[in-house]
């Protein structure tokens, strides 16, 4: 730019000297005063003086001193020719004062040295005031569609944010830059990825910002302006991003299953080189990620763990895939935690994905993924320590990734449903409507208004539910209750393949219409929910683990749906509800061991096919992708079936006429346990009879059984070790947990059905079935006292030979096996494992006494009792006696075991077996019969894995027994099968435990009440 003129700097020194008198530029007229050459002008002398602009340089040059001037005083002039609000114009005249002030302060008006005189204006950095006049000039060339004003307010931008860096206003100066750069895009000028990079600093400011910036809220509002214009990325066809984008707009899980494919032959191509190579590792972790969400296979969590890991230890990739790399890796550890529960995956994903917002690539189109990833991490971690904090920090950073992404873009609403999920979170922590309020209108948006019938979709609609419910329970409106339940049905009813998020939805719908007292519309939900849904999530082309963890999700729903249909007066009903959803895997595998000589007769090939692919189904070490194609082929095999004449409910769940025969042999106490109260079951059915079932409340609790639970855990965990006064603390304990449970469950059962007092003499007692459910399937109810007698208590064993079954159907599944076209033989057992736990004396003993048996026998001891040689010799014997050493694991049931010799038998071995000729096991080990507190409603057990493997009937443990009470009660049972006429299992175990309470030492129910029969 020329310099000054002298007429110009004679003007300029005039003005300085009678600031009150002379405006400088009063005398131009206020069109030229605003043209926008005159601008530019004024803003290039600044420019060319860009790293002097300080009272310093101005003291010491007279030419600085000049411009300053010259260019405060156009600004002046502007403010007073343009409208309110012009702010940059005013901030621009400000900060260039501040310089003549501080020189010369009798040049600057009167009103404004009052101003610096009351608040002395301090030094601001040359490139302060750069910034000011580039805001101002881009602001006035912007609105004039003037290319040339807004290249010159691009240098000045560019310079002040090449200078500010790093220091306090650097985020307001790279968003006034990213402004500068939008405004050459969108006139046509300046370099090609202008719009690009102006978006990226923008991002980068808000990144950077402090979240109580007052300027803030203003800010977002610009990006997520910037962004609605900007046009969609579309991925290229056929390529797995395309698939994804497909699959969140539309759902479809065949879409993630073409993405991983794809990605997989590109891995296995040795043309892949890197970084490609890594690229495609993270890629392929992140849509395996996405496939175990949807359908909860555990395996597809792991391999996404495995193939994250792998990219980010590669050198190969830069700063940028590293951070989306490390974020991705922390959601998969995240997903992980919410499988485990266990607090160390939370800390892995939370380092995770703060390793992934990296302040050095905060510019990056994906930084908003990455922040939002954090913002799931921390409203996980809010859940588990309720720190309000990390909520605060999770809607800060989704407040954000929100406005930083564009609206088009394919993540675009799951980042708004994770708001207002921490807005939920935190509005009902708080309760503070406001919230709330803000979450609702997210979730309506999307729920109402987004394309596409993908996940997202539903997932909003689902939230929404979640909130009008918990503010209806909040606030006491049950209008927001009401459509609550709207929003539930509604999704739950959508045919999509999300299954997961229907059958919550349809819980939900149940749950929340019983608190209304709409028992029918509630009975509808609970009924899509169990006949519909449940199987689904929980179908053969998952594995054991992934099964069971998402029935965890929905652990209490038969019990509660039982509840609603009790409520409603439809006591068979509750029936099938609760043999729905109880047992699940347990039914499921009994559906591919059944017998069906009939199919043969009908159709030979379709029943040899049934039968390969049961084989198949039940196979073990089986990975998903064959898991899955047999599944497929189950699925079309029973299609198949049912179109043949009178086939048409080959494999349906079994309904009321069906399970009211399981009371054939006697009646059958079912006992629900629910949050909306308890109640008996009575199912029984007379000779030649139809099926009755009655209802009897019980007046107990929900909370009062489980604490009761763990009190009689304890009590006999204590009992083997405590001595002196501890030792008759647990005692008094358990006996009172025991006539606890004879007051108020078993003798109320009894007495319905006749059967509280004595048999009469000569009598055979008559037997009955119990099937409870929750917690209480841990406590003896054949153990309960029922009163005091004259000989002492009188207990459930002195009236009924007791018998157990996890679900009705496992008895009909029993009582349907043939007894065997082989004499029958016997494998024993008897394995002392050593190590922590305590040595099992009396082995020899009971190997001894079980020859009472007639038949064969073959005998396992000590280091001949591997998993695998116990496995092999299981299948070819009629009976097995196991003599060892039991583990259950509370909290993960199906991880109990038997402890054998250089190994263990988990309950997953005992799966994968199908022993057609089986009849009895004995499981002397202590735990056998004990399912977990976890999925207690699945009854995972040793037992219960025997049973599933094909044995009528099982005798088991329900906690550590006395080593040497093993042969005196082994003894008695064998002897017992022994005599003619061989009495059932149950009868020979109720006469065997008789002898036991006659022995001195024995006598006490903390010895004989441990062991239980299960089956017919």
């Amino acid at each position: 730019m020329p310099e000054l003129s002298a007429r110009i700097r004679a003007a300029i020194r005039a003005a300085m000297s009678e600031p009150d008198a002379l405006r400088l530029w009063s005398f131009v007229a206020p069109a030229e005063v605003l043209a926008p050459e005159t601008h530019r002008n004024i803003a290039t002398h600044v420019f060319d003086h860009r790293d002097r602009l300080t009272p310093a340089h101005a003291a010491a040059d007279p030419d600085v001193l000049d411009v300053v001037y010259l260019a405060a005083a156009y600004y002046l002039e502007r403010v007073r020719h343009l409208p309110e609000g012009e702010s940059w114009d005013g901030h621009a005249c400000t900060f260039l004062l501040r310089i003549v002030h501080a020189v010369r302060p009798a040049a600057v008006p009167q009103p404004l040295r009052d101003a610096f005189a009351e608040h002395p204006p301090g030094d601001v950095p040359p490139y302060e005031t750069v910034h000011a006049v580039g805001r101002a000039l881009l602001a006035a060339g912007t609105g004039e569609k003037d290319p040339d004003a807004v290249l010159v307010a691009g240098a000045l931008l560019a310079h002040a944010w090449g200078e500010a860096r790093g220091g306090e206003s650097g985020p307001h100066i790279a968003y006034g830059f990213g402004t500068g750069l939008l405004a050459m895009s969108d006139l046509g000028v300046g370099s090609e990825d202008a719009r690009a990079r102006g978006i990226g600093l923008m991002r980068l400011a808000l990144a950077e910002l402090p979240a109580d910036d007052q300027f803030r809220d203003a800010m977002l509002a610009g990006l997520a302006s910037a962004l609605a214009k900007a046009p969609p990325r579309t991925p290229d066809e056929g390529s797995p991003a395309a698939e994804v984008t497909a699959y969140m707009r539309d759902g479809g899980p065949e879409r993630l299953d073409a993405a991983i494919d794809r990605l997989r032959t590109a891995l296995a191509t040795s043309a892949t080189g890197e970084p490609e190579r890594s690229l495609r590792r993270a890629e392929l972790g992140q849509v395996l990620r996405m496939r175990f969400e949807s359908t909860g296979e555990l395996t597809d969590l792991d391999a996404s763990v495995t193939e994250l890991r792998a990219a980010l230890a590669s050198e190969a990739l830069d700063a940028e895939s590293r951070a989306s790399v490390a974020s991705f890796l922390g959601l998969a550890q995240l997903d992980r935690y919410v499988h485990s529960h266990d607090p160390a995956d939370l800390d892995a994903a939370t380092s995770a994905v703060r390793d992934g917002c990296d302040p050095a690539v905060a510019a990056s189109p994906a930084h908003p993924q990455r922040l939002t990833n954090l913002a799931a991490v921390l409203t996980a971690r809010f859940d588990r320590y309720e720190r309000e904090a990390d909520l605060d920090e999770a809607v800060e950073h989704l407040t954000f990734a929100v406005t930083a992404t564009p609206p088009a873009q394919h993540d675009h609403l799951v980042m708004a449903v994770k708001l207002a999920v921490a807005l939920r979170r935190r509005g009902t922590h708080r309760q503070r409507p406001a919230d709330l309020s803000r979450a609702e209108a997210i979730l309506r948006r999307i729920a109402d208004g987004s394309p596409g019938t993908g996940p997202t979709r539903q997932l909003a609609r689902m939230e929404l539910a979640h909130l009008l419910a918990e503010r209806g329970a909040l606030f006491g409106d049950e209008r927001d209750i009401a459509d609550a339940i709207d929003q539930y049905r509604a999704t739950a009813l959508t045919p999509t393949e999300d299954i997961r998020t229907r059958l919550r939805c349809a819980y939900g719908w149940g749950i929340h219409a019983v608190t209304l007292g709409a028992l029918d519309l509630a009975r509808e939900g609970f009924r899509l929910a169990l006949t519909e849904l449940l199987p689904k999530l929980t179908g053969p082309a998952l594995g054991r683990e992934s099964q069971e963890t998402r029935l965890r999700e929905v652990s209490s729903l038969a019990t509660v749906a039982a509840t609603a249909s009790v409520m409603a007066e439809r006591p068979q009903e509750a029936l099938v509800r609760l043999e729905q959803g109880r047992g699940v895997l347990l039914a499921q595998a009994l559906r591919l061991r059944g017998r069906h000589d009939d199919l043969a007769a009908a159709s030979p090939a379709l029943a040899e096919r049934f039968e390969r692919v049961c084989a198949e189904l039940v196979a073990r070490q089986r990975g998903p992708e064959q898991r899955k194609a047999a599944a497929a082929e189950f699925d079309q095999v029973v299609r198949d079936i049912r179109a043949l004449d009178e086939w048409e409910d080959f494999q349906e769940p079994l309904g009321w006429e069906r399970l009211s025969e399981a009371a054939a042999d006697g009646p059958v106490a079912v006992i629900n346990v629910s949050a909306w109260g308890c109640f008996v079951l009575l199912l029984t059915r007379p000779p030649g009879g139809p099926g009755r079932v009655d209802v009897l409340p019980l007046d107990v609790t929900q909370d009062e059984i489980g604490r009761r639970a763990g009190v009689f855990r304890t009590a006999v965990t204590r009992l083997r070790e405590a001595t002196g006064r501890e030792r008759l603390r647990a005692d008094r304990e358990l006996k009172d947990t025991l006539r606890w449970l004879g007051t108020h469950l078993v003798r109320p059962v009894l007495t319905h059905l006749g059967l509280a007092g004595p048999a009469d003499p000569g009598t055979p007692l008559p037997r009955l079935w119990w099937c409870p459910t929750g917690v209480l399937s841990l406590l003896p109810l054949h153990a309960a006292v029922l009163e005091e007698g004259p000989d002492g208590p009188v207990y459930t064993h002195d009236r009924v030979v007791s018998s157990f079954t996890p679900t009705l159907g496992a008895l009909l599944h029993a009582r349907s096996l043939p007894t065997g076209e082989h004499p029958a033989s016997l494998l024993a057992v008897a394995v002392d494992a050593g190590g922590a736990h305590p040595p099992l004396a009396a082995l020899d003993d009971e190997l001894a006494v079980i020859g009472e048996l007639p038949g064969r026998r073959d005998v396992l001891r000590g280091t001949e009792a591997t998993p695998r040689a116990v496995l092999a010799a299981l299948r070819g014997h009629t009976h097995a006696h196991l003599a060892c050493h039991g583990v259950r694991d509370p909290g993960d049931p199906a991880r109990s075991r038997l402890l054998l010799h250089g190994g263990e038998l988990t309950l997953r071995e005992l799966a994968g077996e199908r022993l057609t000729d089986a009849r009895f096991a004995y499981l002397s080990a202590c735990h056998s019969a004990a399912p977990g507190e976890e999925l207690a409603d699945e009854v995972i057990s040793v037992a219960s894995a025997f049973q599933l493997c094909g044995y009528r009937q099982v005798i088991g443990s329900l906690w550590t027994v006395d080593d040497r009470m093993g042969p005196l009660l082994a003894g008695e049972v064998y002897c017992h099968l022994a005599a003619p006429g061989t009495p059932p299992a149950a009868v020979a175990l109720h006469r065997a435990i008789g002898v036991l309470r006659g022995h001195h030492r024995y006598r006490d129910p903390l010895f004989w009440g441990s062991v239980i029969h299960h089956g017919v």
